[in-house]
């Protein structure tokens, strides 16, 4: 489905079509506590594009600004589907305003679309700001030239159900916003290998959310094209140059959003992570304006983050100092294996937690096979195959002395990033 969906003929899984996209008009740019802290625990046939079709559109972009300059090969870095926006509802309206063609044909103002997309994309954790950019694309400025099966009227903002060639179902949607919540939500399921239907922040709109399979196979837009949502594989570099130049213009014009935490910026290097989890209730922050993200872990709010993330359900437990805050996420944490105190009948809750103690229980949790570790400093550690299962894993890495620190104590913003590569 993607630049166009696949057709009606499309076998169980999201299969990509020949959709090339001619390059698309750019024109030039005018007290912490808690985590959580509760206890409650290949279709058939070959659809290209005419060569006519193609050279009018190439035309329209010709005559409506520069061109999008593609580059020879995808960009080698990583921008991740799931995260936050990073240009707000107004800034990306007054990007489109001081950018975009005339003839705008979308049934809501710009305005009110890009705060569509700014909402929905938050309820999924998509970044919003970046799916606006792909419709751009997809729609040609929102003024659906006669290239395509979609219309105007149909509250299709990126292609779904359309096809070059072939019978097709073109989708349509009753108003902007639920057009807008089917591609967040296709969008999800090429991201987030953890999603179904049931962990949908609203009911299903997405008429093609079974056909992605495996779930999670394009968590990057770099990765999309050449396959994933469509068969251009500049498809993402066009996508992303869009977005450049509505950064640049919000980063100019005061646009961009404001993080929702003073101290977790949209550089931050565990920001996604910590945006992740607490986009799925499983942390919150010290304040509400702050996530604290140096603050250390205790070993009870460890056993919340982990209870949650792994929907474990609350059950007893013998250690009496295990309190009322985390009780039932230790409990949780007992009963599945995962811990055993720190003595016969001890939790030691509110103790720090290491970066060994983290690795075993990550192990416990996964089920990961001992493994030899190569960095420097943990031979003497009883954590120590534990640290090479995690790290043969891939969830960390280590530093880049090749030590991995063992008994360093983890803060939060880290612990964000080793649980949401463990736990995506």
């Amino acid at each position: 489905m993607r630049p166009i969906p696949g057709a009606a003929t499309d076998a169980d899984d999201e299969t990509s079509v020949t959709r090339q996209h001619a390059p698309s008009p750019l024109p030039s740019v005018r007290p912490p506590v808690s985590f959580p802290m509760s206890s409650a625990p290949a279709p058939t046939g070959s659809r290209r594009r005419s060569a006519a079709a193609l050279a009018a559109l190439l035309a329209l972009a010709v005559a409506v600004g520069a061109l999008v300059a593609p580059a020879t090969a995808q960009a080698s870095t990583h921008t991740p589907v799931l995260q936050p926006d990073r240009v707000s509802a107004a800034g990306i309206a007054a990007w489109f305003q001081a950018s975009a063609p005339a003839g705008y044909r979308a049934t809501v103002s710009p305005e009110l679309l890009a705060q569509y997309f700014v909402e929905e994309g938050r309820a999924e954790g998509v970044a919003g700001d970046l799916a606006f950019a792909q419709s751009v694309l997809e729609t040609g400025w929102f003024r659906w030239p006669s290239h395509g099966q979609v219309h105007a009227t149909y509250n299709n903002f990126s292609g779904i159900g359309a096809c070059d060639g072939g019978t097709c179902t073109v989708a349509q949607f009753r108003d902007a916003r639920i057009g807008v919540r089917a591609q967040i939500q296709h969008l999800r399921a090429y991201a987030d290998p953890t999603v179904t239907i049931a962990r949908l922040a609203h009911p299903l709109e997405s008429p093609r959310f079974h056909l992605v399979t495996p779930k999670g196979r394009a968590s990057t837009w770099e990765q999309m094209g050449s396959g994933n949502w469509a068969t251009d594989p500049l498809y993402a570099s066009k996508i992303l140059s869009i977005h450049r130049s509505m950064l640049a213009h919000a980063e100019v014009n005061g646009g961009l959003s404001r993080p929702r935490f003073a101290d977790v910026g949209s550089g931050h290097a565990h920001g996604p992570a910590i945006e992740n989890l607490v986009r799925r209730s499983v942390v919150q922050g010290c304040t509400s304006t702050h996530f604290c993200p140096e603050a250390p872990v205790t070993r009870g709010q460890l056993a919340t983050i982990l209870a949650r993330s792994l929907d474990l359900p609350a059950a007893p437990h013998p250690f009496r100092d295990a309190g009322a805050t985390h009780g039932a996420n230790i409990g949780a944490l007992y009963a599945a294996g995962i811990t055993s105190g720190c003595g016969p009948d001890r939790f030691c809750p509110d103790q720090p937690v290491t970066r060994a103690q983290l690795a075993t229980m990550l192990q416990r949790a996964l089920g990961l096979p001992d493994a030899e570790p190569t960095f420097t400093d943990v031979r003497g550690t009883r954590h120590r195959l534990a640290i090479g299962a995690v790290a043969q894993a891939g969830i960390t890495t280590g530093y880049d002395d090749n030590t991995f620190r063992p008994d360093q104590p983890v803060n939060r913003a880290q612990a964000a990033t080793f649980v949401t590569r463990a736990l995506p």
